[in-house]
């Protein structure tokens, strides 16, 4: 169990009622689930970007980790964060950090920054990536098994975030917690920092009605959210729409889903239960409404709103 010993645990009475269920969605172990589903080690869930002879050929199983990559680059060159005239990063918030693919891809990509803070609630994503971790890593990267809304709480505050990312992981949040987390970021962010979000938010949820005749609640995203929620709060809690566009299209968005689809049903025939069975069925249904254009994936970059501005 050495690479518990890695991971730094902050505790907080705050209430969230839904963690158990993050905590549930994410326990399956990287190689019994998540290496399959995603088609192989560079775990990343959160939609990728397909050129048109890729959308042309149609969807296949196979390795989703490639166009996850495409993705977050093309967010890091919105966010004006690449070049040789960008800013220096040096400390670094990943804030639902999953197995690890972004964290480690910020190392290799600003090797200035010499502190990375990697926040999950999950154990078992974390004790994954710290089985993976390279020498370099150890010394650069902080795991922290800490809720989201808990983030003023880790060490430092002092030294605030030149870059925060957050992908895929407010969609997990109930509202109550998500309000927070976000003021907490705002909080933490650097007078000239960044913030770089990734989410999917439906259009509208009034007269909303999924693709799947059932109530379940699938992968722990029972709590609807729209852009204009998101954004509202955003100004509520003193951060600043900088960039705002549809990344991935619902098109390439639509790929992504059916690729983790096959891979799940190469894998995982039937019948399926549990997670396998959550994983596979959302497939289906972000597939469909997102053709129905119900439901879309965006890049927010964020800034500080800072007196005098």
């Amino acid at each position: 169990m050495a690479a518990l010993a890695k991971l730094q645990v902050i505790e907080s009475d705050r209430p969230d009622s839904y963690r158990d269920k993050v905590v549930y969605t994410y326990k399956p172990s990287g190689e019994e689930l998540w290496e399959k589903a995603l088609g192989g080690k560079n775990l990343s869930f959160q939609f990728g970007l397909f050129d048109q002879a890729e959308l042309d050929k149609g969807a296949r199983s196979g390795p989703v980790g490639p166009s996850e990559y495409r993705h977050f680059e093309q967010q890091l060159q919105i966010a004006g964060l690449t070049g040789p005239d960008c800013p220096k990063v040096h400390r670094v918030l990943d804030l639902g950090c999953g197995w690890g693919s972004i964290s480690r891809y910020l190392a290799e990509r600003f090797p200035e920054c010499q502190r990375i803070d990697a926040v999950n609630i999950s154990q078992s994503q974390l004790e994954y990536f710290a089985a993976r971790m390279s020498d370099d890593l150890e010394r650069r990267v902080n795991l922290f098994l800490c809720n989201a809304q808990d983030i003023d709480m880790l060490p430092d505050p002092e030294v605030p975030y030149d870059l925060v990312i957050v992908r895929g992981m407010l969609a997990h949040c109930q509202d109550s917690v998500f309000e927070d987390v976000v003021a907490r970021i705002s909080e933490r962010l650097a007078p000239t920092g960044t913030v770089i979000i990734s989410d999917s938010f439906y259009n509208k949820l009034e007269g909303y009605e999924s693709a799947i005749p059932d109530e379940v609640d699938r992968l722990a995203c029972g709590h609807r959210k729209t852009l204009d929620y998101l954004l509202r709060v955003m100004a509520q809690k003193k951060l600043k729409m900088s960039d705002l566009r549809q990344l991935p299209s619902n098109a390439e968005a639509i790929h992504w889903a059916n690729m983790v689809r096959l891979n799940v049903e190469q894998h995982f025939p039937e019948p399926r239960t549990g997670v396998v069975d959550e994983l596979h069925v959302m497939m289906k249904n972000l597939a469909a409404i997102l053709a129905a254009d119900k439901f879309s994936v965006f890049s927010i970059i964020g800034r500080p709103v800072c007196p005098g501005r």
